[in-house]
């Protein structure tokens, strides 16, 4: 699947999380709830979309 594509999809499903927990919970309390998959998406992407190291043929 295309990285972009992915990380697309990634935030897709955050949003929905955040829509679930805050829908469930109806209070204000909750915020770190809604923090850890933000964080944890942010942490994935950027970790995703990083670029493969090139390694060196030394012969």
């Amino acid at each position: 699947m295309n990285k972009g594509i992915n990380n697309y999809l990634v935030w897709i499903i955050v949003i929905f999380l955040e829509w679930f927990i805050l829908t469930i919970g109806k209070s204000a309390h909750l915020w770190i709830f809604v923090i850890i998959p933000i964080i944890a998406a942010l942490i994935y992407t950027e970790y995703n979309s990083k670029p493969a190291k090139k390694r060196r043929n030394l012969r």
